[in-house]
Parts: C-alpha cells; structure tokens; sequence
C-alpha cells in the first residue's frame, strides 16, 4: 500500500511542475536573437500554434510593440490597422496576413536603421479578450567593415577602414606580437548619414617590419584584415647600389685568378690571347720580268762618318753593267 501512495503522489508531483512549466513558458516565452543588416530586411521570426478558432479573425488582435512600449503594427478583426503605429516603423513593417491564421507571427521590418540596435520586439495576441505574449525578438544591428587601406609616409603608418557597425578597436600585429592600445594613435568617427563608423589609426614603425592591420566585427563574427612589409629607406638602397657595384669586379677578379691557378694551361692560353699578335699577311707584290728575286729588301751600311745609306741591291747591278 504504501507504495501504491508513493507512485501516486510521484506522478502527482510530476503533473504540478509539467503544467507550472507549461504556464511559465507561455507567460515568458523564449527569447530569439537577430542581426540585421543596416540598409537591408530583417524577418522578426514568431510561430505559435493554430489560430483558425471559429470567432477567427473577427475577434483577433495581434500586437507588435518594442520595451518602449511603441506600436510596430497591428492587425486587428482581419485587418491591418495604422493608427496606432509610430512614425518610426511607419511604411517599414510588413506582416504576411494569408498565413497568420497558421501560427506565422512573423513581421518583416525594413530597411534596417541604425537606431534599431538593441530593439526588442513583443508579440501579442488576443483571441476573445484572453491577452498572451507569443514571442519576443531582439535586433542586434550589425554592418561590415570595408578591409582596410595602409598608408606609409615618413616611417608612419596609417591604416583605415568604414562602413562598419557596432564600434570597435583596429588591432596591430607585427613579429607574432599584438601591439598594445597606448602604442597606436586611433580616431573612429560616426557618419551622421548612416551612422556607422569610420576608424583611423596609426602606428610608428621600423624597415623591414611585416606589420598587419585588422578590424574585427563581433555581431557578424568577421575580420578584415590588409597587411604590408615597410620598405628600406633610399640612403640605403643607394648604399647596396655601391656595394654591388664595388663588389661584383672583385668577385670576377678573384674567379679568374683562381682558374689561373688551379688551370695553368687556360693560363697560357690567356696569355697568348693577350700578349700576342697574328702575323700580317705578306703584300701580294708583282715581279716584273727576269727579276730572281722573290721579293724586294733594303740593306744599311754605315760609311766612315756613321751616316746610314741605304740601297737597293738591284740598283747596285744596273749601275755596273754599262
């Protein structure tokens, strides 16, 4: 018996939290979270069950109404009612009446505006005067940032980006190391068009350095990053220029002198190639006739004074023979 009691008051038990959970979670429905994109539709997602009841939709009323609390829309009876909304939402809701009787709640809100972060919209219905909050939806706005653009003047770099939503910080990142806050200089501006942010920071830097600029969006959980390796200074590229220039001769003399060494033979040859010359071809002379002699040749003698005189030997032969 007594545990026939006992599985009784169990179940009992069991029934009471089943219908408590039940009642909260109808009082206090869950909470969703959105991200809109500003300048595009946002859907504020709410499904309950059935609404087809016999009295439907004469005597119907839907709510859509943010923590202010301002009135997003209304359908009321089987229509959409204006009067009650705020110029805010005016001509940017849309509900899709052919399927509310199924349970879709659902309200499209566009465009996206800045000024829609954090709005939290209720959804309530009433069916026969019996008041329930079906749904509850947070906007969380959200915009990217365009990836950054460096610019290097004067051992400075200047990285910039725009166009995001919410506000955050450019990170710097240089030799597998974060730069800490206090070592860039950063000015962020809101455009009073759009509202979203435009970020400008700057850092010093060193030749050489491989340095990295990123923006980091925590809604759209999304990075942009632009990276740069800062070139060496003119002094210095001057500098190589002369070493270059002073150093290859060195290198080509040095590779000849050790092929001399190490190969004598290529030694001579480029010795010969050097200091050598080819012999001139002989004139092609003609002989005239009877003449013995291949070709003609000077002799010098010296007389008594030391004067050189200078003959020809066929002239010597001609003034002998008369």
């Amino acid at each position: 018996m007594v545990c026939v009691h006992l599985k009784m008051a169990v179940g009992i038990v069991l029934a009471v939290l089943l219908y408590v959970i039940s009642v909260v979670s109808s009082t206090h429905p869950k909470e969703q979270t959105v991200v809109g994109i500003i300048g595009q539709p946002v859907l504020l997602p709410c499904d309950r069950s059935t609404l087809a009841t016999p009295n439907y939709p004469t005597k119907t009323r839907i709510y859509w109404q943010d923590l202010t609390p301002r009135v997003l829309h209304v359908f009321k009876d089987g229509n959409e009612e204006y009067v009650h909304q705020n110029l805010w939402y005016k001509n940017r809701t849309t509900i899709n009446t052919d399927q509310l009787a199924s349970g879709n709640l659902s309200l499209l809100l566009n465009p996206v505006n800045v000024r829609d972060n954090l709005l939290t919209c209720k959804v309530f219905l009433i069916i026969n005067g019996v008041n329930s909050q079906e749904c509850q939806i947070t906007v969380n706005v959200a915009a990217s940032y365009q990836k950054p653009t460096l610019n290097f003047t004067d051992m400075t770099l200047v990285c910039t980006t725009h166009g995001g939503f919410p506000e955050h910080q450019v990170t710097w990142r240089t030799h597998n190391r974060t730069l800490e806050r206090h070592e860039a200089v950063t000015k962020t501006t809101q455009d009073p068009g759009t509202g979203t942010y435009n970020i400008s920071s700057q850092v010093n830097v060193t030749e050489g350095q491989n340095i990295t600029c990123s923006i980091y969006n925590p809604i759209l959980n999304e990075t942009q990053s632009n990276f740069i390796v800062i070139p060496a200074s003119k002094e210095e590229n001057h500098l190589l220029k002369w070493i270059l220039a002073a150093v290859c001769p060195l290198v080509v003399l040095l590779t000849a002198v050790v092929l001399c060494v190490k190969y004598p033979n290529l030694r001579k040859s480029w010795r010969k190639m050097i200091h050598c010359c080819p012999e001139p071809e002989p004139e092609n002379t003609a002989q005239e006739p009877g003449e013995s002699y291949t070709a003609q040749y000077y002799t010098a003698q010296k007389n008594r004074e030391g004067n050189t005189k200078i003959t020809n030997p066929r002239s010597e032969r001609m003034k002998y023979s008369y």
